[in-house]
């Protein structure tokens, strides 16, 4: 994948964000009071107000704050389903 694809949609001042939110969803998974099915809404509302505040209140800060967000998300998933599927191979390798 070209990075320059990424560049068109997400500002890159708004590069920050993915792994702060990455880190807010680790941090999530470790409070057992919040349903997991909560976790992207809470990232999509803090990227969408941290963009809010960085940009001012445009649309094209709120879907800045989406894009993070959702970049965020994608990343966790392409990560942890990684990790699952190796450990899976090992595992299948043992028996």
């Amino acid at each position: 994948m070209d990075l320059d694809i990424l560049k068109t949609f997400i500002k890159p001042e708004s590069y920050i964000m993915i792994p702060v939110l990455y880190l807010i969803g680790l941090f999530l998974r470790q409070t057992p009071n919040i349903p997991i099915w909560t976790h992207a809404w809470i990232k999509v509302l803090i990227g969408v107000t941290s963009c809010m505040i960085y940009y001012g209140p445009t649309i094209q800060a709120f879907v800045q704050g989406i894009l993070v967000a959702g970049a965020a998300v994608l990343i966790k998933d392409l990560i942890h389903k990684t990790i699952d599927q190796t450990q899976t191979k090992k595992e299948d390798n043992k028996l």
